[in-house]
């Protein structure tokens, strides 16, 4: 979950896809060591610290890196933190106990269990649980109406009335399934449905059916005295936030837990016939849907994926000050508990950085043939967008030096050269792409090859943007600190000459120079304006969203 004015594609209670299906065969070894990466990229939090469990059948480890802790006093294992999309899983386990029980049918359509004054759209009316939990409903991740009267606590006021309200006037552009396409406003919407299936309150359900019977006791949504003792203090980047309070959506985001109680979480669902989760962990790990670009499945709420032939179970978590991920391994009896109390970092990722395959060793080519030198008139020919997802794209452009650059959604541009017909190479990272043509011998497509794996996308009508690329003194210019309102400020930096814009309780991003200091993100339609005054120095920046315009002065530092 994120969310502020921004409202960015983090805006969300966020899940990160990190896993691939191209493996090598299974391995008895040990997975490799998480601790020295997470120590690392601890040096670099300018605020927090992470806490890992490592679960190995019935033993489990802890330890801690930077400063997760409210007090020195609390063990890794006891912090308790916001555990956001984790929460998913949760919810699929008590749908799935609805439907053991004969409650509910995957089948069923919402309307079925809504008020039956509560007039929805035939395509609406019919959209079923299952669709709910898989993220093919073709519900937004977030409703038209969020407008959160407290950016820094953005779900605090959604409330069940709100949600009638949005459900009413939505209308699908076509009727489900669709593609999966993640919906924190979909599975808030299930939580809610549970809510009127069993006629009990979320948090009284997810205690009755689940964290009591396995023993969760810090696996809640509000916290008691002793648990807000050990609370960690969430934070943006070097920012103190508030922590987040789920009203309607509940079912997308709202627990708080501990590594010690996820660890035993994850215990219970490696081993599901000890436990009374073995129906309801059965039903929602069996894979449904495809999900993302890299082979992966969705089940229930729950990411399947294949790494060193293994199936991995997993989800990720965010919310405006916290990151979280949790994996289970069942053939090798390990699971992963990772977590920050900082949106800096993704903890999937490092835990993919260290725990994926190797990449193969490239088949060497021999031959004679210089690459390709082409013409500006030929490089513009692989200018465009290409669409990998309903999320995700590639952008091509050409650069200051006529060279062909490419972005992927949320990344900066990266030049690329010529190395064969069709085929290019990035500058700065090891990664390949090669374009496809049509019967015609037009361009229609391009694959990324880097790390062993392949993701294709299919080139759109839309042409390629306008963007200016800022000759390297120029981005210094607008670095600082920009005051949208009172707890939100805009950070602007640079990497490796790109500009990026944080915005308190989001992650950085880039953004890309379409005029003399104007720029436009790529995740979310929004744009920045910034302002000089008569001496030609920096002073504001204005965001332009959703159609306002919301000044931020710069402050000094």
């Amino acid at each position: 979950m994120r969310c502020l004015p921004l409202r960015l594609a983090a805006v969300a209670i966020t899940c990160v896809a990190v896993l691939a299906h191209a493996q090598p065969p299974a391995s008895n070894d040990p997975p490799a060591p998480l601790l020295p990466t997470i120590e690392k990229a601890a040096q670099g939090l300018p605020a927090g610290g992470f806490v890992l469990a490592e679960v190995d059948h019935q033993h489990v480890t802890f330890a801690a890196a930077g400063n997760p802790a409210p007090h020195a006093d609390v063990a890794p294992g006891k912090v308790v933190f916001e555990i956001g999309s984790i929460t998913k899983v949760f919810t699929a386990l008590l749908l799935a106990e609805a439907v053991n029980e004969h409650r509910a049918a995957l089948t069923d359509p919402i309307a079925k269990f809504l008020p039956s004054d509560l007039k929805l759209a035939p395509a609406t009316a019919a959209i079923t649980l299952e669709q709910l939990a898989t993220h093919t409903s073709g519900l937004p991740s977030l409703p038209t109406n969020f407008q959160p009267a407290d950016p820094l606590d953005p779900y605090a006021d959604y409330s069940v009335e709100k949600l009638y309200d949005f459900l009413r006037t939505w209308q699908p552009d076509h009727p489900a399934p669709q593609p999966a396409d993640y919906s924190n406003l979909g599975f808030g919407l299930l939580g809610h449905l549970l809510e009127r299936i069993y006629a009990q309150p979320y948090a009284k359900l997810i205690h009755d059916r689940i964290t009591s019977p396995l023993g969760l006791s810090d696996t809640v949504i509000a916290l008691d005295p002793g648990q807000t003792a050990r609370f960690a203090l969430p934070h943006s980047g070097g920012e103190a936030v508030k922590p987040w309070r789920l009203d309607a959506l509940a079912g997308a985001g709202a627990l708080r837990s501990t590594a010690a109680d996820l660890a035993k979480f994850a215990q219970a669902l490696l081993t599901p016939a000890d436990t009374p989760l073995y129906a309801a962990w059965k039903l929602i790990r069996e894979p449904r849907v495809p999900f993302g670009t890299r082979g992966s499945h969705l089940g229930l709420a729950i990411m399947i994926a294949t790494r060193n032939g293994e199936t991995v179970y997993n989800h990720s978590g965010g919310t405006g000050g916290f990151r979280s991920y949790l994996e289970l391994v069942p053939a090798t009896g390990r699971a992963t508990v990772l977590w920050l109390n900082n949106d800096t970092l993704e903890p999937a990722l490092l835990v993919a950085q260290v725990r994926r395959p190797p990449a193969p060793a490239p088949t060497p080519v021999a031959s004679s043939t210089p690459p390709p030198t082409l013409t500006t008139a030929e490089l513009a020919t692989f200018t465009g967008v290409y669409v990998i997802d309903n999320r995700a794209r590639f952008t091509a452009v050409l650069g200051p030096e006529q060279q062909l650059e490419l972005r992927l959604t949320g990344q900066p541009f990266i030049p690329v050269h010529a190395i064969a017909p069709d085929r290019f190479a990035a500058s700065v990272v090891a990664a390949k792409f090669e374009f496809t043509r049509d019967h015609a011998g037009h361009i229609d497509g391009v694959i990324l090859h880097q790390n062993g794996h392949t993701v294709p996308a299919r080139r759109t009508d839309e042409p390629a943007p306008h963007v200016i690329f800022l000759s390297p003194d120029k981005p210094g210019e607008y670095l600082g600190h920009y005051q949208l309102t009172s707890a939100a400020v805009f950070d602007v930096t640079t990497r490796a000459g790109h500009l990026f814009v944080k915005l308190t309780g989001q992650p950085a991003f880039p953004v890309f120079c379409t005029a003399p200091d104007e720029f436009v993100y790529d995740v979310v339609p929004a744009a920045l304006t910034f302002e000089r005054d008569a001496n030609g120095s920096v002073t504001a920046v204005v965001l332009h969203q959703n159609g306002r315009d919301q000044r931020a002065p710069r402050v000094k530092d």
